[in-house]
């Protein structure tokens, strides 16, 4: 999978809806899971269980559906039972289904069905004793952990290699209704036609596509000179100014995005 996409799909995933995403977008991840950026990749390499951190979940008992395409990008035909297939369509006239057409490269669609969103509650104790592990020289500024989670009942992603991307998804039923959801499970699609796609997860259970972030941050400002070479303040940052006068400039905060700030 191209550099490229990756790099467009998590930036729009996060202009969208304020989460990280997760790539490739079927990983599966979880709360108190450990990780670092590798260019836009977020890789998880560890847990708070493994650093016997425990914490409390709060729970989101409210499912809502999210959608997104890239803007002017991706168009979606219905092919309902009975109607005569448009074009140079795979479909037969019997057949009921989806067609998803991609005008740009690296363009996405995305749509997630019962999303929820479980958090970790209890941030300012795991926030301290990750500042006292950092202190002793036994935590990295670096790893980040999983503080939030969307987790979808089920999800549908696209993601296109090229203008002229196509996919034809055809519905395992006789549906002769417009009310095709192209991220529920039970329609059962099968793929007639595809041309040109990057990624492709359709109506898949269980995806954790979005996440949040928290890490070690300080409030230290790097000098001018520093600042001209994109040199910040958490680069300064050590076990030891983390003991010194400037502790109480350090501290566990949320990550808004993988520059690090």
């Amino acid at each position: 999978m191209s550099n490229s996409a990756q790099t467009q799909y998590t930036k729009e995933m996060k202009d969208r809806f304020g989460y990280h995403a997760t790539w490739v977008p079927g990983i599966p991840i979880e709360l108190g899971d450990i990780g670092i950026f590798r260019g836009d990749l977020f890789n998880v390499i560890s847990s708070l269980s493994k650093h016997e951190i425990g914490f409390a979940i709060r729970p989101d008992n409210s499912p809502e559906d999210l959608e997104y395409s890239s803007k002017g990008a991706v168009s979606i035909t219905l092919k309902i039972s009975g109607s005569v297939p448009a074009g140079e369509s795979q479909f037969k006239q019997g057949d009921a289904g989806i067609i998803v057409e991609f005008s740009k490269e690296n363009a996405t669609l995305f749509k997630a069905n019962g999303i929820t969103s479980p958090a970790i509650l209890n941030t300012l104790d795991i926030g301290n004793k990750i500042l006292e592990l950092y202190k002793q020289g036994k935590w990295d500024k670096n790893w980040f952990v999983i503080t939030e989670v969307m987790e979808a009942a089920s999800a549908t992603i696209i993601i296109s290699n090229s203008a002229n991307s196509k996919i034809e998804l055809k519905a395992n039923a006789n549906i002769a209704s417009s009310n095709i959801d192209i991220a529920d499970g039970k329609f059962e699609f099968s793929t007639q036609f595809s041309r040109g796609l990057e990624t492709k997860i359709i109506a898949n259970s269980k995806l954790t596509p979005l996440f949040k972030i928290m890490g070690i941050k300080t409030r230290f400002l790097a000098p001018p000179v520093f600042k001209d070479h994109g040199i910040l303040g958490r680069d300064l940052l050590t076990s030891d100014t983390a003991k010194s006068i400037y502790s109480d400039e350090i501290y566990f905060g949320l990550i808004s995005d993988n520059s690090l700030e």
